[in-house]
């Protein structure tokens, strides 16, 4: 019965299935036939910030002027981006790879936040909890952000909630021991919510208790919905083959310690540019095209959730299409704005009178 299980199983850490993209999650084109409002490449970390928003491109800080079209540099900071968050007032806090958090704005001078460097490698999601203080999601702890492969591949759960009151310069830690936080959110009451990406879930991070389980892609970064639910981002699909190698620890090593990253055997933000990458179980171009429900390594995946954390529809880029990796998302004024950070593509859909697929 082991065996089977782990083959067959639907639940635990055992079973190797994967739930189906069906019912609520059941894939359409609708990011894909979503306008387009710029180009930018890696676009990633949409955030507002006194109402304006802004987003990260590499080591750029940017905000976007939604009116022209365009995105204008605020700053540099040397170093990639790994997490963007924005205050009512206008106050900006920007996570650095390998430096920590910067905390500053428009017209105003920066200041690192004093942080421990085991920190500052991998923060993968701010939220101002008030004006003065900022949690942060630390995804890994023993890996950088650029080496989340890496961390997955390990079955890494290193990952922290921690909150920082900025006046005094405290952190507390809220939790540990989470498989690769990758987003925060905040409840009705003012709790924390928290993406645990390498557990398919989304959770109360002091509590534990788990908010919604067993979702069929790698959860990303949350956001707060007009009628008060969550938007959520998700970067890339599970398969079954993903799963396979988790569970092959000769061979994943194998894979990890002789073949580069991009080439491993399992999610990605983008999937298709490289004809020299192995082809994997499906991902196979049929009368030249790659067909819809091919299971690809990357694919686009946005979902509406309401205040209880019950999907209630979902936005997606399938095998074929080109809008994939959305980690983020933002709403303003009725209208839902995603980063494909695969296409590099910042994505516009008009909520208002729209009837949900």
């Amino acid at each position: 019965m082991g065996f089977l299980s782990r083959i067959f199983g639907r639940s635990g850490e055992d079973g190797l299935s994967v739930p189906p993209m069906d019912g609520v999650f059941k894939p359409n084109s609708r990011l894909d036939d979503a306008t387009r409002i710029l180009d930018l490449p890696g676009i990633d970390n949409l955030a507002l910030a006194a109402g304006a928003l802004h987003c990260s491109s590499a080591d750029r800080l940017l905000r976007i002027d939604l009116q022209a079209g365009r995105a204008n540099n605020l700053r540099r900071f040397g170093r990639p981006i790994t997490a963007v968050a924005g205050s009512p007032r206008g106050r900006l806090a920007v996570a650095v790879e390998g430096i920590g958090v910067e905390i500053g704005g428009e017209g105003n001078g920066w200041r690192l936040l004093r942080l421990e460097q085991r920190y500052a490698d991998c923060i993968t999601a701010a939220l101002f909890v008030d004006e003065e203080t900022v949690a942060l999601a630390v995804g890994s702890q023993a890996h950088a952000m650029s080496a989340w492969k890496r961390d997955l591949m390990s079955h890494g759960a290193s990952g922290a909630v921690i909150r920082h009151r900025i006046p005094t310069g405290t952190t507390d830690i809220l939790c540990d021991g989470l498989a690769f936080p990758y987003g925060l959110a905040l409840d009705a009451g003012g709790n924390l919510l928290v993406s645990e990406s390498w557990r398919h879930r989304i959770v109360e991070p002091q509590s534990r208790a788990v908010q919604l389980a067993d979702l069929p892609a790698y959860p990303a970064r949350l956001s707060p919905a007009g009628d008060g639910g969550y938007w959520l981002a998700l970067f890339a699909p599970r398969r079954q083959l993903t799963e396979f190698v988790l569970r092959e620890s000769d061979y994943r090593r194998e894979m990890m310690a002789t073949i580069p990253p991009e080439a491993w055997i399992g999610p990605d933000f983008s999937s298709g540019n490289d004809g020299s990458l192995p082809l994997q179980a499906g991902s196979v171009r049929q009368m030249g095209s790659m067909k819809p429900w091919a299971p690809s390594r990357s694919h686009g995946m946005v979902v509406r959730l309401d205040r209880t954390m019950a999907p209630l529809e979902s936005y997606h880029s399938r095998a074929d299409g080109r809008m994939h990796g959305i980690a983020s998302v933002v709403e303003v004024d009725d209208v839902l704005y995603a980063a494909s950070r695969g296409a590099g593509t910042l994505l516009r859909l008009d909520l208002a009178g729209e009837v949900p697929a």
